[in-house]
């Protein structure tokens, strides 16, 4: 009645491009990775995938080195760093008007107000001045700055101006001609 066929063939092999991509991180421990090459994003044409491909980068590692939760954080940036552990060379970007160091300064000053929530140009410019552009070191300046301050609050003196009377002057009453007669 049922008839047993001896299945003999063996499963199909699984190619190298079916298997899911695991990426691990490119660098070991103890050598120096390379700088990272800036790139600056046109908003019409660039998108993670079409970065990955023309960089030869996996998209996981430029999402990881930009802190990139999802595709479409990518519209409200200028610029994107490409992983100098997958790829050395020239930016495949145009570069802007002022140039890639210039834009560079700007991110630094972007992140250092923001990181310090400072919105006062000079204060940034200050502190990183003073840091030679190390971000990390003009926040830590800055942070120390306001813990003293906090520390060491202002007391007033009793010499200068006083404080300004509270009493108010009655207008419509007993002015004028009528409230001398």
């Amino acid at each position: 009645m049922f008839a047993t066929s001896t299945h003999t063939e063996e499963p199909p092999v699984y190619s190298s491009l079916d298997a899911p991509q695991i990426y691990i991180e490119k660098g070991e421990y103890g050598k120096e990775t390379p700088d990272d090459v800036l790139h600056f994003i046109n908003p019409t044409q660039d998108s993670i995938s079409s970065l990955a491909l023309r960089y030869s980068v996996p998209s996981v590692a430029l999402r990881k080195r930009n802190n990139l939760y999802a595709d479409q954080l990518l519209a409200a940036r200028k610029t994107l760093l490409i992983p100098g552990e997958y790829y050395q060379g020239p930016s495949l970007s145009p570069e802007p008007i002022d140039g890639e160091a210039e834009e560079m300064r700007k991110a630094k000053i972007r992140r250092w107000m923001v990181t310090c929530k400072v919105s006062d140009y000079d204060i940034a410019l200050l502190y990183l001045d003073q840091a030679q552009y190390d971000v990390d070191s003009a926040v830590e300046s800055y942070l120390s700055d306001e813990k003293w301050e906090r520390e060491h609050p202002l007391t007033s003196s009793s010499k200068g101006k006083s404080a300004p009377s509270r009493s108010r002057r009655k207008f419509g009453t007993q002015t004028g001609i009528s409230g001398q007669l």
